[in-house]
């Protein structure tokens, strides 16, 4: 083929490839279009606190087991409140004789029923007096009911105090991660200030060495914190009731504890009052005392009715049909001192609950008392820690411009570097520590940690 035909060939191509390289590019640029103009994904909303204790509260395991447990109590105070309903029952049946039944007096014979014939049987009970066994049965069954509740509500106030702790070892770790950037990122500094020495003759090769080696330890630090984190993550959604690998987003930091919402005198009245294990502890006893006088009544008799109706299919009989009313009464007046033993068991087990709760309100009093203690202390540790942090830090701006006139050596700089991050990681567990101190504190004396902690909800949503 001659040159020239292949560039007339050529020329008439390129228009078809042209064509179709703009529309390759339109195509890139509409989708590229598309992609700006779609909108961001969502990632999940941050959770308060707040949230999160209400989401242990709602759907936690010790949540839902504690709405079964009252949904069985309920059913056992309706079976116990049928003793104030009739009972009804119905029997029939059919039977097939190999012979007739035949009554004989003296000489003379008579068939008494059919060989083969039905029966039937409708009969209607009513307890009119037992004593009050029933009144003491229902009543222990509603009983019953609150205790339920109340022990319920206990494991779901522990639950949320393990959530709490879960939570704030979350943000005490993304705290942590801070740390360890600002220990990288002042490390990187250093050493670059170190490379730039070097270089000119001014420090020797072991102060390059050393402080590389720093840098690599503190990078290793942020494995440590990412994994702790990601595991407390999934704790913490075992704790609400969630799948564990569901996403979570929770604040970088929370602001200071609030104030107690009362003196600690006032808080240890209330834990007599409101406290969930003394709540449980009183729902007990009084359960074990409609027991107790359930046991007692039980040496009463009973009175009772029975209607009936009954038929049976025979031709011999002028009336098939009967209606019968029956009135009896039941008594068992002696039974060897059983029900004797069983009134003294049922007082025994009241008065080992009132024992339990007598000390309980020891224990709490002496609960309150170091709970605030330990928060007290923890709100102190943290001012100080913060005091450390701004003393470490000028230490350290010290320790580099002495180091860079060479009055020192890259050891004292990079200890100082690490005194100021032991400040910082001291700063976090501290501030984080008072928290869970408080939440301690609070938990003993009955308060409700979500309502609380709510106002700490929009202070702590800084990512």
């Amino acid at each position: 083929m001659s040159r020239l035909h292949r560039n007339r060939r050529a020329r008439r191509l390129i228009p078809g490839r042209m064509a179709l390289a703009e529309a390759a590019l339109a195509a890139v640029m509409i989708a590229s279009t598309a992609t700006a103009q779609s909108p961001p994904a969502q990632g999940p909303s941050l959770l308060t606190l707040d949230e999160v204790l209400r989401e242990i509260a709602a759907h936690s395991t010790a949540a839902v087991t504690s709405k079964l447990d009252v949904g069985a109590a309920e059913e056992s105070t309706k079976a116990a409140e049928a003793a104030y309903r009739p009972t009804v029952s119905l029997s029939t049946g059919f039977q097939a004789h190999d012979n007739e039944v035949i009554v004989r007096f003296g000489a003379l014979q008579a068939p008494e029923s059919e060989r083969n014939f039905f029966t039937g049987e409708l009969d209607v009970g009513y307890l009119l007096w037992d004593g009050g066994r029933r009144a003491s049965a229902v009543a222990g069954a509603k009983d019953l009911e609150g205790a339920a509740a109340t022990r319920g509500q206990a494991e779901v106030r522990s639950g949320q105090l393990d959530g709490l702790a879960t939570y704030l070892r979350i943000v005490t770790l993304k705290a942590q991660r801070q740390v360890v950037a600002q220990r990288v990122e002042a490390l990187e500094d250093h050493l670059r200030e170190v490379q730039d020495l070097f270089s000119q003759g001014v420090v020797a090769r072991n102060d390059l060495l050393e402080t590389e080696v720093r840098l690599r330890l503190v990078r290793d630090q942020a494995g440590d914190v990412d994994n702790g984190e990601a595991v407390a993550m999934q704790a913490l959604n075992r704790l609400m009731g969630r799948r564990p690998s569901d996403p979570v987003a929770l604040p970088e930091r929370l602001p200071s504890p609030p104030p107690l919402p009362a003196a600690p005198e006032d808080l240890k009245k209330r834990a007599a009052d409101n406290n969930a294990q003394m709540l449980a502890l009183r729902a007990r006893l009084k359960a074990q005392l409609d027991v107790l006088s359930l046991r007692r009544s039980e040496s009463y008799p009973t009175l009772f009715a029975q209607a009936s109706h009954t038929y049976q299919q025979n031709e011999f009989l002028v009336y098939p049909n009967a209606n019968i009313l029956f009135l009896g009464l039941s008594w068992q007046a002696y039974d060897g001192g059983a029900r004797e033993a069983n009134v003294r068991e049922a007082d025994f087990a009241a008065a080992r609950i009132r024992e339990e709760i007598a000390d309980l309100e020891r224990q709490l009093e002496v609960q309150v008392e170091q709970s605030y203690r330990d928060y007290a202390q923890a709100v102190r540790e943290a001012a100080t820690a913060e005091t450390n942090v701004k003393a470490a830090e000028e230490n350290l701006r010290i320790e580099e411009d002495q180091y860079k006139a060479g009055l020192t050596r890259t050891t004292d700089v990079l200890d100082a570097e690490s005194v100021l991050a032991n400040s910082r990681f001291s700063l976090a567990n501290q501030h984080y520590n008072a928290y869970l101190k408080q939440g301690a504190l609070l938990t003993a004396a009955g308060e409700d940690l979500p309502t609380f902690f709510a106002a700490v909800g929009t202070q702590g949503q800084e990512r």
